[in-house]
């Protein structure tokens, strides 16, 4: 699963967003159990309107997100972990993965910093934002899986210097039942180039060329998968 998406992509670093009439929360257990398969699904259906008028791209993209049979298991902080199975483009929400859901990937992620960024999205409105459903439906990505091949990738991000926040730490692992205590490799970048990207001030290629984006271990898979999603778009 992962988000392929402008509009998406301009909420910040947590792709973890979510929408729900007419009551929301920035409380991340809530959001992630209840919110975010509402607004995932909501984006499919947005794809699946425009697909059917004659968008091309948008058939692509519903293409590639139903294509995706895969649950993610989210951890936040010390509470229970939240499984997320997708398929066909529904995602629902539970303990463990639905029957015949594969787990695929698995992260843990800090709560303080989910709450912070849903809060930002609730008071600017964003989440109401259609584009934004788009990009939550685009978290689930055939093209990924297809590119990681079955393969295990873990890493540990680092986004520095967090306004009310400081360091934030995200630990992700594909294709492997739990996030290892080593992972493959390591990266970090500071939350002012985070933002530049964000902005369309800097490209991920710049931030990597220009030393910005520091990466430790082996990150050749990551990165062949990164170079090959991003010069093949939807």
């Amino acid at each position: 699963m992962v988000a392929d998406s402008e509009p998406f992509r301009q909420l910040g670093a947590g792709g973890l967003l979510s929408y729900t009439p007419p009551l929301m929360t920035k409380q991340p257990i809530e959001f992630l159990r209840d919110t975010f398969p509402k607004l995932f699904i909501r984006g499919v259906g947005v794809l699946e309107s425009r697909a059917a008028g004659g968008d091309e791209r948008a058939q692509r993209i519903l293409a590639d997100v139903k294509g995706v049979t895969g649950a993610v298991r989210l951890e936040v902080d010390d509470h229970p972990p939240i499984v997320l199975s997708g398929k066909a483009g529904l995602l629902t929400s539970g303990n463990e993965p639905e029957e015949g859901v594969p787990l695929k990937a698995t992260a843990k992620i800090p709560g303080d910093a989910v709450e912070l960024l849903l809060g930002s999205a609730l008071r600017s409105g964003a989440l109401e934002d259609d584009e934004v459903a788009v990009g939550a439906a685009q978290t689930a990505s055939k093209r990924f899986e297809d590119a990681l091949a079955g393969q295990s990738l873990s890493f540990v991000a680092t986004v520095r210097n967090v306004p009310e926040l400081g360091d934030v730490i995200l630990r992700v692992a594909f294709n492997v039942p739990e996030v290892p205590a080593e992972p493959g490799f390591t990266t970090e970048l500071q939350f002012s180039d985070l933002e530049a990207v964000r902005h369309g001030e800097l490209t991920v290629q710049e931030l990597f060329l220009g030393g910005k984006l520091k990466m430790e271990g082996d990150y050749s898979l990551a990165l062949q998968i990164s170079m090959q999603l991003l010069t093949n778009p939807l």
